[in-house]
């Protein structure tokens, strides 16, 4: 099995990066965007639906194409297309140009997240894949930190375009480090054959194992309650409170903090804890957001301070979860890793899909709307996890 060096490292967290930079950067110019666009604030989020959508089709594909063809070439064209769709992203002129743009950037970036989990579970296994896991998420949490902020500021230098010329620049030099750093990890003989047979026969053999799906559709609901704060809270926090996006950006960056503090705690207790226990404290931190959540509706204490540290709560439940769900999804298919992968980013972008553009039309755009749609998702998410995952032991070292 071959080993993962610190350089490696660094590289599969820019790649992973890739995604939440081209998802979370250019947030705080979505109302901005509406009006350049001159359509509403319904068809802006479209985009993020649409970039979801890339991204669950990308995974959808991507797993069994690096399972017959390997890792290195295909992230390499992965790669390329990030850096094309951006180029068509900064190019477009009208709101349906961006959505079908957003799409491919979506699409691109995919192949980065599946790539990553597949590499990772060709070096790693059992509770060593998921502190690697852990250390991907710990480092690539730094993303969704630094995008809305290098958003904002780069709003101090020009409207959007700015943005996606940043993401093609960053999208070059990832490639660049790809092509220079990143090894083949699956050798010639253990790879699949390419083939519609044998891609739904692995599809086939990861939907039989409830224990599988369980753990996809506990990601999918967390994953969903991310995917409305993201698409909702720019238009809650920037219309209720009357913040710029500037001042956006830092309320952002400060729910993401707590996150990534979260994906550092994770990492440092997996060497006492196994990964369900930790799945277990995460799922326990969704409840208490719901609660939280719905306590300030009930009392009407949403104030900014009071709804950001909820969103805080709230996000970091995906820090003490997601990297434990992948780790534990990905223990018993490593003859399918890159397929497994897909499928589990698949479900989590077809849920985020859904959800994001039924935030404004079911709940609103308020703080209120925002909040208790994320608590509708976080209670589900620990529901079902503690009820699927009841049997499995916290003893046995995952």
């Amino acid at each position: 099995m071959p080993k993962i060096n610190k350089r490696q490292t660094a590289t599969l967290a820019l790649i992973g990066s890739l995604g939440p930079f081209q998802f979370d950067m250019y947030l705080p110019a979505l109302p901005a965007l509406m009006l350049f666009m001159h359509t509403s604030d319904t068809m802006v989020q479209l985009t993020i639906t649409a970039s979801l959508l890339g991204m669950a089709s990308g995974q959808l594909l991507v797993g069994p194409i690096i399972d017959a063809l390997g890792r290195r070439r295909p992230l390499i064209i992965a790669l390329s297309v990030f850096i094309l769709s951006s180029i068509a992203c900064l190019a477009a002129t009208n709101i349906i140009w961006m959505i079908v743009a957003r799409f491919a950037l979506g699409f691109s970036a995919a192949g980065g997240f599946v790539i990553n989990n597949a590499f990772i579970r060709d070096v790693a296994a059992g509770k060593d894949a998921s502190k690697l896991y852990s250390t991907q998420a710990a480092i690539s949490s730094l993303a969704p930190i630094a995008a809305p902020l290098v958003g904002g500021q780069l709003l101090l230098l020009g409207d959007w375009h700015v943005m996606f010329i940043f993401l093609t620049v960053l999208g070059a030099g990832v490639l660049s480090m790809a092509v220079a750093l990143m090894p083949e990890s699956l050798p010639f003989e253990e790879r699949a054959p390419l083939g519609f047979r044998s891609t739904f026969s692995s599809w086939g053999s990861l939907v039989r194992d409830k224990r599988y799906v369980s753990l996809a559709l506990v990601s999918g609901m967390i994953f969903g309650e991310i995917c409305v704060f993201i698409s909702g809270a720019p238009f809650a926090l920037e219309g209720e409170f009357k913040l710029t996006p500037t001042q956006y950006t830092f309320a952002f960056a400060c729910v993401t903090m707590l996150m990534f503090g979260a994906s550092a705690l994770n990492r440092t207790l997996l060497q006492k804890f196994a990964s369900i226990t930790m799945l277990r404290f995460g799922l326990t931190l969704a409840l208490i957001s719901a609660v939280y959540f719905e306590a300030l509706t009930v009392l009407g204490l949403h104030g900014l301070v009071t709804t950001v540290f909820g969103f805080a709560l709230a996000v970091s439940t995906m820090s003490l979860s997601m990297s434990n769900i992948m780790g534990l999804a990905m223990r018993d298919h490593g003859d399918r890793a890159g397929t497994a992968a897909g499928l589990m980013g698949f479900s989590n972008s077809m849920i985020g899909a859904a959800v994001a553009p039924l935030t404004g039309v079911f709940f609103g755009l308020t703080v209120v709307g925002v909040t208790s749609f994320m608590s509708l998702f976080l209670f589900v998410a620990a529901v079902l996890g503690f009820t699927a995952l009841r049997k499995e032991k916290g003893a046995v070292l995952a």
